[in-house]
């Protein structure tokens, strides 16, 4: 007992690294469109970029985690991000740092995948709910870890960032080499066989929530993206206020997600927190661009609780959907691809908008986006 829950422990604090890496851009998104003499449309591939790998590894990292294991996985996914951080401290213009990014976003993408796959062979499925709850806080908390950092850090150089990053992924890379490792009797690197051949892959059913995983990342990454640059550019707001703002939307998901993954083990149901999440996502992203500072704090809250919701079920869903922990590597992979891809297109999607027709109208093109998935999750059957 108290052995997985150190390993859940080690797993979540290793995670958190991934998102360190990844919204390290936000905050400091206004100063490098600066000093970097970046365009509003071209800085969405600051955050893109990292996705794109992702986007590309995503699928076969299903496969790289049956024929080298959690442990081989999840130590290479840390060097991955140890090693693009470094690279983009030295980065002096846009291509070096794009390139960083890529890097990152690579072992962002293949610890996605190990994690869940090691906590499903943790803990079984009537108490996954709990530990797959926590673990969808990594996401928020270490968003509000960096939004807190940077303001602190920042001083007048923006590659402050990136050394911290640096500092923490490696701290945790050694922590896991060290301590990480699988229950008595669990040996996915022997697998003769893929898990698709053991049970029969769903394919359809995992599209389908890679697909609704995707809209969701769109919203999500769209607003943590591009929310610091709307506060600091029209509302006027300082770096330190932009960023504490943004707090608000991770908060209220890291309280949100393990609440969730309590209730979603009771109903025995990951479909009603789906539904719940989009109506609530819906509800958010039309009023944040367009409303007063009350309100917009307010919708940001919304959609940090959605945000706590969706991961849950959707994760907890694709481990259920194999027989055997196993097999979950291959679920999460299409999932995780669906993952990536919306992180990839939201940035970009976003910034166009905005750019060409405005922030209103980019809010109220999300906003269509989720009342269209929510009506495509009707389809769910978890």
């Amino acid at each position: 007992m108290k052995m997985k829950f150190f390993i859940l422990a080690l797993i979540y604090l290793s995670g958190l690294a991934a998102p360190v890496n990844q919204f390290k851009v936000p905050p400091m998104m206004q100063r490098l469109i600066s000093e970097l003499d970046i365009s509003l449309a071209a800085s969405g591939w600051l955050m893109s970029a990292f996705a794109l790998s992702g986007f590309i590894c995503a699928l076969p990292s299903g496969a790289l985690l049956q024929k080298t294991g959690v442990k081989t996985l999840g130590t290479a996914a840390l060097g991955c991000m140890l090693a693009g951080s470094l690279l983009g401290c030295t980065a002096d213009s846009l291509l070096p740092l794009i390139i960083s990014r890529v890097v990152e976003g690579a072992g962002m993408c293949l610890f996605s995948v190990a994690a869940p796959s090691a906590l499903s062979a943790w803990f079984p499925p009537s108490e996954r709910g709990i530990p797959m709850g926590v673990w969808s806080t990594w996401v928020p908390a270490g968003n509000v870890i960096i939004f807190a950092v940077t303001p602190l850090i920042a001083g007048s150089k923006w590659e402050n960032a990136w050394i911290f990053s640096s500092v923490y992924t490696a701290v945790m890379l050694c922590l896991f080499v060290l301590f990480f490792r699988m229950p008595e009797g669990e040996n996915s690197q022997n697998e003769k066989k893929t898990a698709a051949a053991k049970s029969g892959f769903n394919l359809k059913a995992a599209g389908l929530l890679a697909f609704i995983f995707m809209a969701f990342n769109i919203v999500t990454i769209a607003v943590k993206s591009y929310m610091p640059v709307f506060l600091e550019s029209i509302r006027g707001f300082s770096l330190s206020s932009a960023a504490c703002i943004m707090t608000v939307m991770m908060l209220f998901s890291m309280i949100t997600a393990p609440l969730a993954g309590v209730v979603s083990d009771k109903i025995r149901s990951r479909k009603k927190l789906v539904l719940a999440a989009w109506v609530l996502a819906g509800f958010a992203v039309l009023l944040m661009f367009n409303a007063p500072p009350f309100l917009l704090v307010v919708s940001l809250a919304l959609l940090g609780i959605a945000g706590g919701m969706m991961p849950v079920g959707i994760f907890t869903a694709a481990t259920e959907l194999g027989r055997k922990a196993e097999e979950s590597g291959a679920y999460m992979s299409v999932v995780v691809f669906g993952q990536y891809a919306g992180m990839f297109f939201g940035p970009v999607f976003f910034s166009a908008a905005a750019g060409f027709a405005g922030w209103a109208a980019a809010s109220f093109a999300l906003a269509a986006l989720t009342a269209a998935i929510f009506i495509v999750s009707l389809r769910l059957k978890i």
